[in-house]
């Protein structure tokens, strides 16, 4: 019971940064952000590993873990991107399609889909296109693309951490941070973009980093404790909590088609859940 708990923990930190994150790129240049939380997510991450024990990542465990901090990055970039862009409670329901990717992956390996798990991949493709869809037009509604390309990479991201996690824990969140942090300073350094970041960013970005981090450490010890593909199917959870705060504080509304859609997406995340316990 104790690594589903974490896995829902870590949707919840993971779904309230995401919402920080969009307020955050709309008054900041996007490569700040993500530096920012980043950086701030290294510090906490060295912190807990040190107190962990300082465990080291053998071979395996390191590429590993490198690997899923530049997909987590990358799943950061268009996320922000297209929440910043778009309507956050439509654009939050995409990346719940996270979960297919450890779906995938399990069944590649052997898993066999059940009837629960079938019902809820088809609900989830079908809200996609629902909740996707422009009012009276033919095309994705603004920043669908970035939620459905940041499902994609963060799916990467669940599978990589979970089966680096099983050779160093807290060591692999450690990692994939500095694989990120290591990644945005090199593109700083080509680039050096003029950013003007108030305390209240500062203060923003602080908490996203930090809540963030603490998901990946939450779901990155939830993975040592039970199977792979259901801790990451649960820890996918965390655009519902992305939805709730857009519609508490920023009022968003949206219509009956994309409501259902919506819906579609977050209940087929759940019989996928439902499916492996």
């Amino acid at each position: 019971m104790v690594p589903l708990t974490l896995a829902l923990g870590a949707s919840v930190a993971w779904g309230a940064s995401d919402f920080l994150g969009g307020l955050a790129t709309r008054r900041l240049p996007l490569v700040a952000v993500l530096f920012g939380a980043q950086l701030v997510g290294l510090v906490l991450a060295a912190t807990v590993w040190l107190l962990a024990g300082g465990g080291v990542p053998k071979a395996e465990g390191f590429v590993l873990a490198t690997g899923a901090g530049l997909a987590e990055l990358v799943g950061f970039a268009l996320l922000y991107r297209g929440l910043a862009i778009g309507e956050m409670s439509l654009v939050a329901p995409l990346a719940a399609l996270t979960a297919l990717v450890p779906i995938v992956v399990a069944v590649t390996g052997g898993e066999r889909i059940a009837a629960p798990q079938a019902c809820g991949i088809a609900l989830a493709l079908i809200g996609t296109m629902l909740a996707a869809s422009e009012p009276g037009a033919r095309r994705l509604a603004r920043g669908a693309g970035f939620g459905i390309a940041a499902a994609v990479a963060f799916g990467v991201f669940l599978v990589g951490l979970g089966e680096a996690s099983e050779h160093a824990g807290p060591g692999a969140v450690l990692v994939g941070r500095l694989a990120s942090v290591s990644a945005l300073m090199a593109f700083l350094c080509a680039r050096r973009p003029a950013v003007a970041a108030t305390r209240q960013d500062m203060g923003t970005l602080g908490a996203l980093g930090a809540l963030d981090v603490l998901a990946n450490l939450a779901y990155a010890q939830a993975a040592t404790g039970g199977s792979d593909a259901v801790i990451a199917v649960l820890a996918s959870l965390y655009p519902l909590t992305t939805v709730l705060l857009a519609r508490a504080l920023l009022h968003e509304h949206l219509g009956r088609v994309r409501c259902t859609g919506v819906a579609a997406v977050l209940l087929g995340v759940a019989l996928l859940s439902a499916g492996q316990l």
